[in-house]
């Protein structure tokens, strides 16, 4: 027999299984938050993975760490530089194409959680193609300390920073294709037909008729000439649209030999004798003697 002292009211059970459901509830909520949540930053962009290869280049190869300083009066990191690989991310993922940027001796960075001391700021890019024209990003930022070696993880601020250097540089590159491409259309449909008119800046096509074989074929010496040039005693800037703040391709050395495949007021679209093509500006070519 059950002494009063020791029975336990209904009530009672109940209020303590309510308490037991309460805390198993909480702790579960918890437990599922925590797994849901990934460490650094995904995102995806409306371009093939070879364009967006292009502007990852271009931000790993940066040197500014975005999103994170050290001082207010400078909230600008420089300084970085590729790296090959980096250890303090652990295994390599099995799919994507994975980039890499470090920066050494920053002091005490911004958006790294509890940072002090000395210390190197290690980034890495991981890219995926997901479709013909969509690619998905996953960036990572950590800070480790060059004394006691401890790790900080990123807020999101440098990581969400580092991918929108990536998209504006890639908008940037698919907005002066696009106008490349518009003014090549424009010139092809506006090419004149005759010699002089819009000041020669257009091929004149072998329309006329040829009386013998010597005329032809020195009509056809007259159209290689001036399809055939060089570049300038200085050297020229390959372009990669024709704009003076477009990415330059590659630096081209004093005469050499470029085939124009298309002209405007400016600019001649051309291609090098290892193939590349590209743009170069008006002043820094001239025609083959």
């Amino acid at each position: 027999m059950v002494s009063p002292a020791h029975r336990r009211s209904p009530s009672l059970r109940l209020s303590r299984i309510a308490d037991c459901l309460e805390w198993f509830v909480v702790a579960w909520l918890t437990v599922t938050a925590c797994a849901g949540q990934d460490s650094g930053f995904n995102g995806s962009l409306d371009a093939s993975e070879a364009e967006t290869l292009k502007a990852v280049h271009l931000i790993v190869n940066d040197p500014i760490v975005y999103g994170t300083y050290s001082y207010e009066k400078e909230k600008q990191l420089k300084g970085a530089k590729p790296a090959s690989s980096v250890s303090v991310f652990g295994d390599s993922p099995d799919q994507g194409k994975v980039f890499f940027k470090v920066l050494e001796n920053v002091l005490a960075p911004r958006h790294f959680k509890e940072t002090a001391d000395l210390g190197t700021i290690y980034l890495r890019y991981i890219v995926q193609g997901t479709g013909p024209a969509t690619t998905a990003i996953h960036i990572d930022a950590v800070y480790v300390e060059k004394n006691r070696r401890r790790r900080h993880e990123s807020d999101g601020t440098v990581e969400e920073s580092e991918f929108q250097a990536i998209k504006e540089r890639l908008e940037k590159m698919q907005a002066e294709q696009k106008a490349a491409n518009e003014m090549a259309g424009k010139d092809s449909a506006a090419a004149p037909t005759t010699e002089g008119s819009a000041g020669g800046n257009a091929f004149e096509p072998l329309s006329k008729a040829v009386s013998s074989s010597d005329e032809l074929e020195k009509r056809v010496a007259e159209l290689r000439h001036r399809a055939e040039m060089r570049t300038a005693a200085g050297g020229a800037a390959l372009k990669s649209a024709p704009y003076r703040t477009a990415a330059t391709l590659q630096s081209l050395p004093a005469q050499a030999e470029l085939l124009v495949v298309v002209l405007t007021k400016y600019w001649y679209g051309v291609e090098t004798t290892d193939g590349h093509r590209g743009w170069v500006h008006r002043s820094q070519a001239e025609p083959l003697p």
